[in-house]
């Protein structure tokens, strides 16, 4: 039961972690900047959620992880163990290094409204160091020597990457679900639709950086903990069939990203011209709606994957 406890709170902190860096870098990038995003996005309200929720399965996870190393009920922890790997281990130092640069982050939102982009650089980089936290304590961090410090770069930047794409598709979900009317559009909604597809647009530089990362990164990952000679048997074993899963969901959601990219958010931008916004906005909503939850379950896996064995270790 800890074991599927400790895979679901890993899982809910890769999305919120990831969230707490994608959003406030989207903020930077987006047209206009933080001003224009918060005129449409509860930015502060979403962020200091996402850094309280963050805090709280922070200590969750440590608890769950502690007890299993124990081999002690979740309710009955040995304090003294407990301070032990607190102090004495690398999941204890990025506990430490992630409570850190989540009160940072939560001490820069008051600055939102007043100095806008400084706050956002400071939430962006408390957020990239606390996404990064999860590679200290995962496979990334097991490797030794230069080869070590190549695997765990590695890592890094493939969290960072996937926190950029799903900081940036819970932006744009944000901006496009709600629903507009289909005839006189209030100015708010076309300014706030008009973003979305300004954003969309410029997004495809950032995105295609954030692919690329992606696929550069996880291939490294895949030589060490996969190795050229376990490609073949990668069925025969669970981690094997949940990477095999992953990828393909990662496909996936290339596949969306690219009819987003070259289909519906051009059509967005024609629908603006024309005035009939709504159901352009309406196909782009389900695409990011199914690209989003493609994400959602990679990250759950990712989270599953985290908790076994790689086939290089065996």
């Amino acid at each position: 039961m800890n074991d599927v406890a400790l895979v679901a709170v890993r899982w809910a902190l890769y999305v919120d972690l990831g969230l707490l860096f994608g959003l406030p870098l989207f903020a930077l990038y987006a047209p206009g900047g933080g001003r224009m995003v918060q005129r449409h996005l509860p930015m502060v309200a979403m962020v200091a959620g996402l850094a309280c929720l963050a805090l709280l399965l922070s200590a969750l996870g440590f608890a769950l992880q502690a007890a299993a190393m124990t081999g002690l009920p979740l309710t009955q922890p040995d304090l003294s163990m407990v301070a032990e790997l607190f102090n004495g281990t690398s999941m204890g130092t990025a506990l430490k290094a992630r409570l850190v640069a989540l009160l940072v982050l939560l001490l820069s939102i008051p600055f939102y409204r007043r100095q806008s982009r400084p706050a956002f650089i400071a939430s962006t980089l408390a957020g990239a160091v606390a996404l990064a936290t999860l590679a200290w304590s995962g496979h990334g961090a097991a490797g030794e020597g230069e080869a070590g410090w190549l695997q765990l770069g590695a890592d890094l930047i493939h969290l960072l990457a996937a926190g950029a794409w799903v900081g940036a598709l819970a932006a744009f979900l944000a901006l496009v679900l709600p629903r507009l009317a289909t005839d006189d559009l209030a100015a708010q909604d076309m300014d706030r639709v008009t973003l979305a597809e300004e954003a969309l647009r410029g997004f495809s530089l950032v995105g295609t950086i954030i692919v690329a990362l992606l696929i550069l990164t996880g291939t490294v990952n895949g030589w060490f903990l996969v190795g050229p000679g376990n490609i073949a048997s990668l069925g025969q074993s669970t981690y094997g069939l949940l990477l095999i899963a992953k990828l393909l969901l990662f496909a996936g959601m290339l596949g969306l990203a690219a009819l987003n990219r070259y289909r519906l958010t051009p059509a967005l931008a024609q629908a603006i011209e024309e005035e009939d916004a709504p159901r352009a906005q309406a196909l782009l909503r389900a695409s990011l709606v199914v690209e989003g939850g493609l994400a959602i379950v990679i990250l759950g896996l990712v989270a599953w994957l985290g908790t076994l064995s790689p086939p290089m270790s065996m």
